[in-house]
């Protein structure tokens, strides 16, 4: 009896210790990265990859600070988010404003609400390699009532260009929902 137990304590340890090998083996070989290899692209770049990288949580908080603004009908805290100037592209609209002729352009925006609120899906914050290029973008859905009292909703992209922690771009995508 007494070999018998010893005999599968044995045959349990081999075991055990062959386990662990194959483990480290499976694990080295899952960690390494593969090789690089050569991919063709099927569209060229209109100018060179910026190698982009993660950017910084602060430029994520002035990028939401702008849109909390603009939510929250602040268009003082919305002034000191923007640069000197901005750059819009909306749908149809694409154009670069003075803070000031932004600040109108967003107030008249605004008016056109009761109220906003902002579900915060995601964002990213990324860094070119030379720090020349730093851009936040926010994926939300925004709802809102309008000032007869109609509700909608709908997705939104911003991507917005920031320079010395002031939006000098804003870039917004829509998807408007289907109506019932």
């Amino acid at each position: 009896m007494k070999q018998i137990l010893a005999f599968f304590c044995m045959a349990f340890l081999v075991a055990a210790c062959n386990n662990k090998q194959n483990k480290t083996t499976e694990t080295t070989q899952t960690d390494a990265a593969p090789p690089a290899a050569e991919v063709t692209l099927p569209y060229t770049l209109a100018s060179p990859y910026n190698n982009w990288s993660i950017g910084s949580t602060e430029n994520v908080a002035a990028a939401m600070n702008g849109l909390k603004a603009f939510v929250d009908n602040d268009f003082t805290a919305l002034a000191a988010t923007i640069g000197d100037s901005i750059v819009l592209d909306f749908d149809q609209l694409q154009v670069k404003l003075s803070r000031d002729s932004a600040l109108k352009f967003f107030t008249t925006a605004r008016a056109g609400y009761k109220d906003i609120t902002i579900v915060m899906d995601d964002y990213v914050s990324v860094i070119s390699a030379d720090k020349k290029h730093e851009w936040v973008t926010l994926w939300y859905k925004q709802s809102w009532t309008d000032p007869k009292g109609m509700k909608d909703s709908m997705n939104v992209i911003n991507d917005i260009k920031l320079s010395n922690g002031k939006m000098v771009a804003l870039h917004e995508k829509t998807s408007r929902f289907q109506k019932k």
